[in-house]
């Protein structure tokens, strides 16, 4: 059977003179949050020890809640190193269709996750001690949290510098003090896999402080009972934190759409190509800094998909774009820029 004038068969020759794509998503590259978050375990898991041994020792619980704390964090934060190295691995792997970036959110979520467990531990135990006191020998128990709060403050510094001017989420969901210390300004490129390695450690210095604060009141006033206090008001903090992380990378692992400034972005580009208006839009996020999309657009200009991917070339961490195009047949033709589609 003939083929239509418009339907040629496509041959060996048609496919070399096609472009190549390769298969980046933007996760291939070495980030310097990778060398700092194995830095960074290291010290946790020093303190950790440290602090476990302080609070059995000396008997208290913001002591060795906090020391507690730092072991599951010292996981968290090996499983973020694992996540930059498998994802940097894997990177032009076809087996990932949208790349490896979501190795980062995975792992991001997987601390969130572990970070409530932990929480909900801290509730209990501190419960526990304020219906059965125990003795406190805070003095000796302040100088190993001191030592915990200076580590982890060194440690929060270390993450923080190993951000690579992304830009924080915009539609952040009120941990701001960790937005604040994780990126600059504002936008939708943001590290998920470094922002839970850093609220992992943020937690241990806010605990580190509580500690601190109790074993004063233990020591100046015989306050003991301020001691599990103080950590329960800590877990809340935590746990605010660690569900919005949830929140955050859930939403990602998910496949919801894009945030509007950005969407707002892409369809003021495909837009200005022809003109054009665009019909549908899907745009989601394959892993920190990098967005893939799929659009339908209707035109009377006789365009091309690399025409609408050229449009889109000034947009920052868009990778491997669909357009699908629907050329009017219902208005009379325009020249191009005389106005929109019908």
């Amino acid at each position: 059977m003939a083929l239509p004038s418009d339907a040629l068969p496509v041959t060996d020759r048609c496919l070399d003179a096609a472009p190549i794509h390769d298969h980046d998503f933007g996760q291939g590259r070495p980030r310097r949050a990778e060398r700092r978050t194995l830095v960074v375990m290291v010290l946790t898991l020093v303190t950790m020890f440290a602090e476990v041994a302080g609070g059995l020792i000396t008997g208290s619980m913001a002591l060795l809640a906090d020391g507690i704390h730092m072991g599951g964090h010292s996981i968290a934060l090996g499983l973020a190193a694992g996540a930059y190295y498998l994802a940097r691995r894997h990177a032009q792997d076809r087996r990932f269709s949208l790349g490896s970036g979501k190795i980062m959110d995975l792992t991001a979520y997987t601390s969130a996750l572990l970070l409530v467990v932990t929480t909900l531990w801290l509730v209990v135990e501190s419960v526990h001690r304020l219906l059965d006191p125990q003795a406190l020998r805070a003095a000796e128990a302040l100088a190993v949290a001191v030592i915990g709060l200076v580590v982890n403050l060194v440690s929060a510094w270390l993450l923080a510098g190993a951000h690579e001017h992304h830009r924080a989420d915009a539609h952040d969901d009120g941990d701001s003090a960790v937005a604040g210390a994780a990126a600059h300004g504002h936008g939708h490129d943001q590290d998920h896999n470094l922002r839970a390695a850093l609220v992992h450690v943020l937690a241990d210095a806010l605990t580190s402080i509580a500690a601190i604060a109790g074993l004063i009141a233990a020591w100046l006033w015989g306050w003991n009972w301020l001691d599990p206090v103080i950590a329960l008001i800590a877990a809340v903090v935590i746990m605010k934190w660690a569900i919005g992380l949830l929140r955050r990378t859930g939403a990602i692992l998910l496949d919801s759409e894009g945030p509007a400034a950005l969407r707002d972005q892409v369809t003021e580009r495909l837009e200005g190509v022809g003109p054009s208006r665009v019909t549908d839009l899907h745009l989601w996020s394959v892993g920190q800094g990098g967005w893939t999309l799929v659009a339908s657009v209707v035109t009377h200009a006789s365009v091309s998909p690399q025409d609408y991917r050229l449009a889109l070339g000034s947009v920052h961490g868009l990778h491997h774009p669909i357009i699908e195009i629907h050329h009017c047949r219902l208005c009379p033709a325009q020249p191009t820029g005389s106005g929109g589609p019908g």
